[in-house]
């Protein structure tokens, strides 16, 4: 009876430690779109809640727009076109909003992933603030 008492509390034990050890987190990512004010088209930034997302001027921040592994910027042709980069990396779209920020309409969509971390999470994700940083390195 007590070995079998025993036995049935270290399964439990390696059974909680497995899952500690694969637990996943939940990671959020908005996706914020505002006009341009001289051109057409949206200028689109991608905020995980890491830096700010507006600059001194009130701004959508260039510094969290995408780049590839060059550094140059991800042209993005639509809210629609930039959910689709997200998805295709594994993210999955919440919900969506808008808002006016400084006189201007913002559009707000919310994406999330499961992983382990951020760094998981983001994989094949780089802003211009991560390259900047990758860089100095």
């Amino acid at each position: 009876m007590k070995i079998r008492i025993i036995k049935c509390l270290l399964v439990f034990c390696f059974a909680l430690i497995s899952y500690n050890a694969y637990s996943q987190h939940r990671y959020y990512c908005e996706v914020k779109g505002i006009e341009k004010e001289l051109s057409s088209g949206l200028k689109i930034i991608f905020d995980f809640g890491t830096k700010a997302s507006y600059n001194v001027w009130g701004d959508l921040s260039s510094k969290l727009k995408f780049v590839d592994d060059k550094g140059e910027e991800i042209k993005f042709n639509s809210m629609v076109d930039a959910a689709n980069y997200m998805v295709e990396r594994g993210w999955i779209f919440a919900q969506a909003y808008s808002s006016v920020y400084g006189g201007h309409p913002v559009i707000h969509w919310i994406f999330y992933k499961d992983a382990e971390n951020m760094e998981k999470a983001r994989e094949g994700i780089m802003t211009k603030t991560d390259y900047i940083g990758m860089k100095k390195k």
